[in-house]
Protein backbone atom coordinates (compact mmCIF):
# COMPACT_ATOMS: atom_id res chain seq x y z
CA UNK A 1 0.00 0.00 0.00
CA UNK A 2 1.20 3.46 -0.91
CA UNK A 3 0.85 6.03 1.90
CA UNK A 4 1.18 9.47 0.33
CA UNK A 5 1.33 13.00 1.72
CA UNK A 6 0.34 15.14 -1.26
CA UNK A 7 2.39 18.11 -0.02
CA UNK A 8 5.59 16.10 -0.63
CA UNK A 9 4.92 16.43 -4.38
CA UNK A 10 4.02 20.14 -4.37
CA UNK A 11 6.12 23.30 -4.42
CA UNK A 12 5.58 26.37 -2.24
CA UNK A 13 2.90 27.68 -4.65
CA UNK A 14 0.96 24.41 -4.54
CA UNK A 15 1.92 23.29 -8.06
CA UNK A 16 3.45 19.90 -8.86
CA UNK A 17 7.12 20.15 -7.93
CA UNK A 18 8.81 17.35 -9.94
CA UNK A 19 9.40 18.55 -13.49
CA UNK A 20 10.10 15.24 -15.24
CA UNK A 21 10.77 11.56 -14.80
CA UNK A 22 9.10 8.95 -12.62
CA UNK A 23 8.42 11.40 -9.77
CA UNK A 24 6.49 13.69 -12.15
CA UNK A 25 4.47 10.77 -13.55
CA UNK A 26 3.60 9.59 -10.07
CA UNK A 27 2.68 13.12 -8.94
CA UNK A 28 0.42 13.45 -12.00
CA UNK A 29 -1.27 10.18 -11.07
CA UNK A 30 -1.74 11.14 -7.41
CA UNK A 31 -3.24 14.55 -8.24
CA UNK A 32 -5.58 12.94 -10.78
CA UNK A 33 -6.74 10.49 -8.10
CA UNK A 34 -7.47 13.38 -5.71
CA UNK A 35 -9.45 15.24 -8.40
CA UNK A 36 -11.42 12.11 -9.26
CA UNK A 37 -12.21 11.20 -5.65
CA UNK A 38 -13.29 14.72 -4.68
CA UNK A 39 -15.44 15.37 -7.77
CA UNK A 40 -18.76 14.48 -6.17
CA UNK A 41 -20.68 15.65 -9.26
CA UNK A 42 -18.96 13.04 -11.47
CA UNK A 43 -21.36 10.44 -12.90
CA UNK A 44 -20.87 6.97 -11.35
CA UNK A 45 -20.20 5.36 -14.74
CA UNK A 46 -17.23 7.67 -15.42
CA UNK A 47 -14.04 5.58 -15.16
CA UNK A 48 -11.37 6.61 -12.68
CA UNK A 49 -7.75 7.44 -13.49
CA UNK A 50 -5.55 4.90 -15.24
CA UNK A 51 -3.45 2.82 -12.86
CA UNK A 52 0.13 4.07 -12.90
CA UNK A 53 1.49 0.51 -12.71
CA UNK A 54 -0.55 -1.22 -15.42
CA UNK A 55 -1.84 1.65 -17.60
CA UNK A 56 0.55 1.09 -20.49
CA UNK A 57 -0.10 -2.62 -20.64
CA UNK A 58 -3.79 -3.07 -19.98
CA UNK A 59 -5.53 0.32 -19.58
CA UNK A 60 -6.91 -0.49 -16.12
CA UNK A 61 -8.67 2.15 -14.07
CA UNK A 62 -8.53 2.69 -10.31
CA UNK A 63 -11.51 3.12 -8.01
CA UNK A 64 -11.31 6.20 -5.77
CA UNK A 65 -13.11 7.42 -2.65
CA UNK A 66 -12.80 9.75 0.32
CA UNK A 67 -12.96 8.14 3.76
CA UNK A 68 -14.70 9.55 6.84
CA UNK A 69 -11.31 10.61 8.22
CA UNK A 70 -10.55 12.58 5.01
CA UNK A 71 -8.12 10.25 3.31
CA UNK A 72 -8.37 9.78 -0.43
CA UNK A 73 -8.10 6.06 -1.11
CA UNK A 74 -7.61 4.25 -4.41
CA UNK A 75 -7.40 0.65 -5.58
CA UNK A 76 -6.68 -1.04 -8.91
CA UNK A 77 -8.75 -4.18 -9.24
CA UNK A 78 -6.51 -5.51 -12.03
CA UNK A 79 -3.09 -5.42 -10.32
CA UNK A 80 -4.08 -4.90 -6.67
CA UNK A 81 -2.09 -1.70 -6.22
CA UNK A 82 -3.69 0.55 -3.64
CA UNK A 83 -2.95 3.62 -1.61
CA UNK A 84 -4.12 6.48 0.52
CA UNK A 85 -3.43 10.19 0.16
CA UNK A 86 -3.44 12.73 2.97
CA UNK A 87 -3.06 16.53 3.07
CA UNK A 88 -4.96 17.00 -0.19
CA UNK A 89 -7.51 19.45 1.20
CA UNK A 90 -7.24 22.91 -0.31
CA UNK A 91 -4.96 21.80 -3.14
CA UNK A 92 -5.65 22.71 -6.78
CA UNK A 93 -7.03 19.17 -7.24
CA UNK A 94 -9.50 19.33 -4.34
CA UNK A 95 -12.82 19.56 -6.20
CA UNK A 96 -15.03 19.12 -3.13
Amino acid sequence: MYVIDLTHYLDERGAIAPQRGPARKFADFVTTVVADATNFDRPEETPGPLCFKCRKRDQHFVATAVTEDDLVIWHCVACGTQGQISKWQGSFWDLS
